[in-house]
């Protein structure tokens, strides 16, 4: 004989508490009367999941009461005479551990501290996404504890069962793992308190509480074992616990994820390649690797390379990864049925964005939503759950199992149609929030096409911040557009970031991305817009590639697009490139020539700022032929005109120009042995160079002050310069290489041994 269902019961509560009828819940909800009916007698005691998920919208519920209606519709009737409990028998420590050799550290300075010196030991609560290893990494760190003449108690809490054990059933199952427990389980917490402290008072031992559900599960087991030696784990942080010290479990190390694959398959010999993948597919999550390497261990057929194959079809993955009762998406799916419904929506859609973070504000888009408190709520929720891995500040990881997981989940609920639509939607609000953006970046640009779509910034530099940290997405999303023909919202982009992509040199893809836009124009055929980013292409090829010869011979190309066009300032920026590479190349007549070309072209179309780059390359041609004191008159005179416009001064392209200038300045002065108005000039370049943001002008101007302050004699100032650009560069760079010469060769220079020139 069974009680009434649970879940029938709380259904009839809820709906005459919202006083509906049956018709009306039916009407609301779209599950019919007759279901809803046979659910609150009890004749149906199995519903499924959609149907939970339309009576809990039906019925109007908040996230506390979908979770609460979903728990219940998943509890099975009770018998009404109980089996005794069985006493959990603790899983068996593996032989092949691997790793945590941190997290296991802080465990054991927790568990072993001394409570009868006055310290306290609290319990440790270690939680982690699904797979990760947390009950494995628990018994690990009580069989290296120098508590180990203590028995264990283990109990499995049933966290994600429809319903978890009862605090009252969990310390009852721990007394009865404890010699001389009674023989009549105590039938209220209070006696069953008694019981405990009674018999841990003779013999001591130490507990683990495994899958923990939630706070008040424990929290009463916690106040009776104080003082105890106490694990519990939980994929979820348990965060209410008070007096608690938590770990949180996240992927192995690479290094640790291949020493278990090693033990696991000991009959191959892999190479370290082979395993550096498996373990980058599995995400180093212990499960996953124990997965695999299970399944090659059992089958003397298969080989490393043979998973591989088939591990990199993603959509193949989740299915490979099972072996015998080990299954990576049967642990994921006990964290996912978890959700409410509009929280397992926004976990599917996230599985569209491709990049290994993203913010609350791309996920909100995901879900066309613009409640980004709601969308961080239930990313909260999804972390907690171990889900999502927080990354900081307002960042979320997706790790690629649970990616493919909530991709598959996606496509049993959605269309495929529904979710290219909803892809196409996510590329544009970002395309359309890149172009926003860059257009801080150049005067007078109005929004275009796709921008439209994105959100605006009230800064450059907060514009800038955004197209640095969110370029996982941006890139993607504009290779995609070249790739389906939206050609007009390429170019767009393209031309929204050439300004910016002046300072931002260290990201490596620019002229891969000019050279899409180049396709883009020529499918418009707007000769134009050809012109135009060939010259972007030129410039990547100059600065990003070191390629001159192909600089020079691009630069044509856009010329010429620009003569067809009839464009008299794409005909400067062409020539401008043409003269930029040459100068670079030694070839300063033809140089010259160029530089000549462009001023007058851009003349001619009363481009001043195309003049003003002119200007500064016939300077630095002028000092390439050792021409430097009319060099130093021409820059000095340059600058005084930039700078007597202070609104003009402080603007982003001046700003580019000012730097470039002051680069080709201090050069000038340590040629003609102005030394000291070398430093001076650098310490204005290096204010410039700072406010663009970019730290690849801002180590170029370190270079040329460390070298002016060294042959002025300020070798104390130049070590300190040293030092800060050695710390912007980082160990193993041509930069770096440079400036510690700089720094080894100085004591020689102060002691006469070697002359400052020696560093030219």
């Amino acid at each position: 004989m069974t009680e009434p269902s649970p879940f029938g019961l709380l259904l009839r509560s809820l709906r005459l508490g919202a006083n509906l009828t049956l018709e009306a819940l039916s009407v609301r909800s779209g599950v019919s009367e007759r279901t809803i009916g046979d659910l609150e007698r009890g004749a149906s005691t199995s519903p499924q999941r959609r149907t939970v998920d339309a009576l809990a919208d039906g019925l109007g519920l908040d996230v506390a009461g979908q979770h609460a209606f979903l728990r219940a519709a998943r509890a099975r009737p009770r018998h009404t005479v109980a089996p005794p409990l069985p006493a959990s028998v603790a899983p068996h420590r593996v032989f092949d551990f691997s790793g945590r050799t941190e997290e296991i550290q802080q465990a054991l300075e927790i568990l072993e501290g001394d409570p009868a010196s006055g310290g306290h030991r609290p319990a440790l609560v270690i939680s982690g996404a699904p797979g990760i290893g947390k009950t494995t990494g628990a018994l690990e760190i009580l069989a290296r504890s120098r508590l180990t003449e203590l028995p264990t108690v283990f109990v499995s809490l049933d966290g994600f069962s429809a319903a978890p054990l009862t605090p009252l059933q969990i310390i009852t199952t721990m007394l009865r793992q404890l010699q001389g427990a009674p023989e009549q389980p105590a039938t209220d917490l209070e006696t069953a308190a008694r019981q405990w402290r009674a018999a841990v008072e003779i013999s001591p031992v130490r507990i683990l509480l495994d899958n923990a559900a939630n706070e008040s599960q424990v929290r009463p087991i916690l106040s009776i074992c104080a003082g105890d030696p106490l694990v519990v784990t939980s994929r979820r942080s348990l965060a209410g616990l008070e007096g608690v010290r938590r770990l949180r479990f996240g992927p192995l190390r690479r290094r640790d994820s291949i020493a278990l694959l090693r033990h696991l398959m000991p009959q191959t010999d892999p190479d370290i390649d082979a395993l550096n993948e498996i373990a980058s597919l599995c995400d180093d999550i212990p499960l996953a690797l124990r997965v695999v390497g299970n399944r090659i261990a059992s089958r003397p057929g298969w080989t490393v390379d043979d998973l591989l194959r088939r591990m990199r079809t993603s959509e193949d993955r989740l299915r490979l990864l099972v072996a015998g009762d080990l299954a990576v998406e049967t642990a994921i799916s006990l964290s996912y049925e978890e959700l409410d419904p509009r929280t397992a929506a926004l976990f599917r859609w996230i599985s569209l964005i491709d990049g290994k973070t993203f913010t609350a504000e791309l996920a909100a888009v995901t879900i066309d939503s613009t409640e980004i408190g709601d969308v961080e709520f239930r990313l909260d929720d999804l972390t907690d759950l171990g889900l999502l891995e927080a990354r900081g500040g307002d960042r979320y990881r997706l790790h690629d199992l649970l990616r493919l997981f909530a991709r598959n989940r996606l496509g049993s609920v959605a269309t495929d149609e529904e979710i290219e639509e909803r892809r196409t939607h996510v590329g544009s609000w970002v395309l359309g929030t890149l172009e926003r953006a860059g257009a801080w970046f150049e005067p007078n640009r109005e929004p275009r096409g796709v921008a439209r779509m994105g959100r605006g910034f009230i800064t450059a530099d907060s514009a800038g911040v955004w197209i640095r940290s969110e370029a996982e997405h941006w890139w993607p999303a504009y290779v995609d557009a070249a790739e389906h023909g939206q050609d007009d919202v390429v170019v767009d982009v393209a031309d929204a970031l050439h300004w910016f992509s002046d300072v931002w040199l260290a990201w490596g893809n620019w002229h891969r991305f000019f050279s899409l836009a180049v396709t883009s124009a020529q499918n418009l055929d707007d000769l134009r817009m050809e012109a135009t980013q060939l010259g972007y292409v030129a410039w990547a090829e100059i600065v990003e590639l070191g390629d001159r010869e192909r600089a020079v011979l691009t630069g044509r190309a856009a010329r010429s697009a620009a003569e067809r066009a009839g464009d008299a300032g794409q005909i400067g920026w062409g020539n401008y490139y043409i003269g930029w590479a040459c100068w670079l190349l030694n070839r300063l007549d033809d140089a010259q020539a160029a530089a000549a070309a462009a001023v007058a072209a851009f003349s001619s179309a009363d481009d001043a700022a195309g003049i003003e780059n002119a200007d500064l390359l016939s300077t630095m041609i002028k000092n390439a032929r050792g021409e430097h004191l009319a060099a130093i008159q021409e820059m000095e005179s340059t600058l005084a005109r930039v700078q007597s416009d202070t609104e003009q001064a402080t603007s982003f392209m001046s700003l580019l120009v000012q730097s470039s200038a002051y680069l080709d300045l201090i050069h000038s002065y340590i040629a003609v042995g102005r030394y000291r108005d070398a430093v001076d000039a650098s310490t204005t370049g290096m204010r410039i160079a700072r406010s663009l943001d970019d730290d690849a002008r801002v180590v170029m101007m370190l270079r040329r002050r460390i070298f002016a302050m060294i042959k002025a004699g300020d070798t104390d100032a130049a070590l300190a310069e040293i030092d800060e650009a050695l710390r912007m560069v980082g160990p193993g760079s041509s930069q770096a290489y440079i400036f510690t010469r700089f720094r080894d060769e100085i004591p020689d220079i102060r002691a006469g041994r070697l002359p400052a020139s020696h560093l030219e």
